[in-house]
């Protein structure tokens, strides 16, 4: 940089309108490029806010007993992947995303078994930037709180990013007692959150929005401006469906009704939220998507129908799209082909039956031009292939 005849903030500013791989390039010049890309925060936000309006990702998860993730991302029109590496021992089981950032949450404790009395449970937490391939480890979460039972563990995780640039995991937490048959649990709301530098605080909130068993699976929770969301469903206490949100500023929590309507999963379209479900004539009718934005008028919460998407739907081969969630950025929508039918009932171990599956289809269709491009997840898992009719009838 001593040679330079360009300003810093100018250098900056150019660095800053590059695309992924030619910083990842950039990156060998000089230190002051290496430390620029890989730990100048104000770079990273910088480059996020120009780069979101060219590119976008989405969070993929495979894998019954071992989980794989991949961010699915869009280079101007090209789609490419990024294989998220983690360490199979690590046994990573929630892997939130907020702006292009991943959080990797694995816990110490066998929590899907029993956990005796006297134990406390203990969390490892990453955040990974998987453009510039960087891993941080934070500090081990250990909840203060110490079973005086033998009893088993229900989590739900959020991440994201306060006004002020701090970095927040929420964790919603319930402990139910095995001596009571698990009717009555102990719950807690955590607050991680990033003090400074590489020191984080722990703390307990107020939450009394929810309970963990009503929170739906996967593809249904995501951060947007400024807030975490989860989708639910009240079962035991009044039927109701909707979505809960947490405020990473004011640290409280809010909910949000849905529509009575099918839905598949959630997901973001011009910055606000998007329910993504069938309009069939009943449940098990698979023929059409139908995308539903939400709009919001003097504090008044509507739904709006944005579009329906005709399925090319094989039934002879037990053949549906499933939406995942949308490029919001440049409207299309992604959908997993789900080939019911590859299932091999006769295996009982169910990495053999993941693999019996076969290769993992998608297809991205454009909402405007109706374009679909079809693509897979390669055997390696590692890359995807663009089918070569990607336009054509599947």
């Amino acid at each position: 940089m001593e040679d330079c005849r360009l300003s810093t903030d100018l250098v900056v500013d150019i660095l800053s309108r590059l695309p992924v791989k030619s910083l990842m390039r950039f990156k060998c010049v000089c230190k002051f490029f290496y430390d620029l890309i890989t730990s100048d925060r104000h770079f990273m936000d910088t480059h996020y806010g120009i780069r979101k309006a060219k590119t976008d990702c989405v969070l993929l998860e495979a894998g019954l007993v071992v989980r794989e993730y991949y961010l699915l991302y869009k280079e101007s029109s090209e789609i490419e992947c990024i294989y998220l590496d983690i360490p199979p021992t690590t046994r990573v089981q929630w892997v939130k995303c907020c702006q292009g950032m991943l959080c990797l949450i694995s816990p110490r404790n066998e929590i899907t078994y029993k956990l005796d009395h006297g134990d406390y449970l203990i969390y490892d937490i990453w955040i990974c930037n998987p453009s510039i391939k960087k891993v941080k480890a934070l500090p081990s979460l250990t909840v203060p709180y110490r079973l005086p039972y033998d009893a088993f563990v229900r989590n739900e995780f959020g991440f994201g990013i306060s006004n002020d640039m701090t970095l927040k995991v929420v964790m919603l937490l319930e402990i139910y007692s095995l001596d009571d048959g698990g009717r009555i649990p102990h719950q807690m709301t955590l607050v991680y959150s990033q003090v400074g530098g590489e020191s984080w605080s722990l703390r307990q909130i107020n939450n009394s929005v929810t309970s963990c068993c009503d929170i739906e699976g996967a593809n249904n929770d995501f951060y947007l401006k400024g807030r975490y969301y989860w989708r639910a469903e009240r079962v035991y206490d009044g039927y109701g469906r909707y979505l809960i949100w947490f405020d990473m500023n004011c640290e409280v929590f809010g909910t949000i009704e849905l529509p009575v309507v099918s839905i598949y999963s959630v997901s973001i379209m011009n910055e606000t939220i998007a329910l993504l479900g069938y309009s069939g004539k009943d449940d098990w009718d698979f023929s059409c998507i139908e995308i539903l934005l939400m709009m919001e008028d003097d504090n008044n919460t509507y739904w709006n129908k944005k579009s329906n998407i005709d399925c090319v739907v094989n039934v002879d081969n037990n053949e549906s799209w499933r939406p995942i969630g949308i490029w919001n950025l440049d409207g299309e929508l992604l959908v997993f082909i789900d080939h019911r039918n590859d299932w091999d009932s006769d295996h009982s171990d169910p990495d053999h039956a993941h693999d019996v599956r076969g290769v993992p289809y998608f297809i991205s269709l454009d909402l405007v031009t109706q374009e679909r491009k079809m693509f897979s997840l390669s055997k390696q898992r590692k890359s995807i292939t663009i089918a070569s009719n990607s336009t054509a009838d599947f």
